[in-house]
């Protein structure tokens, strides 16, 4: 949900929710176990790889063993014109679920007037440094 989760140098929520108004859905899905996206969209699939990644990258800083992470979901809703929730849900390989969720304002992406980001954030950094 960060102003860092860049993807191709926009931030990704906002071109999440554009792409759920633009498809006329509420809900994207993103499949951290396999990396997959429902419903599919542009360069979704890399940013589900990229965060599955990054789930696996906070387990090993905190010394976990990749084995632990059974699988993974990530959730954007539209809830409201301008409002998302994001929930992360992570299920351990004992079948323990550790969920998290968060409602925010959200616009939909408007390449005409954001400025694309140059730096080196989320997706568009699959190297996740």
């Amino acid at each position: 949900m960060s102003r860092y989760n860049d993807l191709d140098g926009y931030w990704a929520l906002g071109q999440y929710v554009a792409f759920l108004d633009r498809i006329g859905e509420c809900q994207l899905l993103l499949k951290l176990g396999d990396a997959t996206v429902l419903p599919e969209g542009p360069g979704f699939a890399a940013a589900a790889k990229y965060y599955r990644g990054a789930v696996l990258r906070m387990m090993k800083t905190n010394a976990m063993p990749q084995a632990w992470f059974a699988n993974g979901t990530m959730k954007v809703s539209i809830v409201a014109t301008s409002t998302a929730t994001c929930e992360i849900e992570i299920v351990s390989d004992l079948g323990r679920t550790y969920r998290s969720e968060r409602t925010i304002n959200v616009r939909p992406h408007d390449p005409v007037i954001e400025r694309r980001r140059t730096g080196r954030y989320g997706p568009s950094n699959q190297k996740g440094r």
